[in-house]
């Protein structure tokens, strides 16, 4: 009977994963390739491709790779999804991907629009942040990004990350320790990681992807790969949805 009730929840997962390779193959966005076919790729559009591992496995679709720039208005640049810390519906259909900074004044008013969006689309929006901080005209942008990968530590990144946002005019590290108290993150592993710079990799490795993207400034955001420059009104990032929820 064991051996039965193993067979039958096998083919189950064979189903599912059947399924899904369909739907993803429909949308064109495989999660692999087969090696001749990458290879033919590479050769054709002259691309690096970089491959990324999701190790939570959220995303069913994304961008994963990167395009050559182009001077179409409409082109779409696909960006890594990497393992950056996301809000909204991971099933939807519109992906936004943000490079910002918590000391960028125009940062803050864009992430208010951002709250805002994502209220409007609830079921169909996934939002993921990406650390970009300008370290040449703010000198505590980096430290507030290290601390806010500390607060995802303790499983409590938004909360951390809309708070540097309401005081992003008090940053320097004394404040973001009293930051994680005030919100009941252990103190102790709060402090270690964020003296010991424990996810400067993490904020490294944004940086470098969104540079590769395009990214020179903040706010950036990419709507299922099209860009966005800038604090823009509420209006643009609606336009832009609607036509790709049609």
């Amino acid at each position: 009977m064991k051996t039965a009730k193993k067979e039958s929840v096998s083919k189950e997962e064979g189903k599912k994963e059947t399924s899904k390779a369909k739907l993803l193959s429909a949308k064109g966005e495989p999660l692999s390739k087969p090696k001749s076919e990458g290879k033919e790729n590479l050769v054709a559009i002259g691309v690096f491709v970089l491959l990324i591992l999701i190790g939570i496995g959220i995303f069913t679709k994304g961008f994963d790779l990167f395009e050559k720039g182009t001077n179409d208005a409409n082109a779409r640049i696909r960006v890594p999804l990497g393992n950056d810390p996301y809000t909204g519906n991971p099933n939807g259909s519109i992906l936004i991907i943000a490079f910002s900074e918590y000391e960028c004044p125009f940062c803050k008013e864009a992430e208010k629009t951002m709250k805002k969006i994502r209220e409007m689309y609830s079921d169909e929006v996934v939002y993921l942040f990406k650390d970009f901080p300008l370290t040449r005209i703010h000198a505590n942008a980096y430290n507030a990004a290290l601390a806010a990968e500390c607060a995802k530590e303790q499983d409590m990144y938004w909360e951390y990350h809309d708070f540097l946002y309401e005081h992003n005019d008090q940053l320097e590290k004394q404040y973001l320790k009293e930051y994680a108290n005030l919100l009941g993150l252990d103190t102790g592993k709060f402090d270690e990681c964020l003296d010991t710079e424990k996810y400067k990799h993490e904020v490294d490795k944004d940086i470098e992807t969104g540079r590769m993207a395009g990214v020179t400034g903040t706010p950036v955001f990419f709507i299922n790969g099209i860009k966005i420059i800038g604090a823009k009104p509420e209006q643009e990032f609606v336009k832009i949805i609607s036509q790709e929820l049609k």
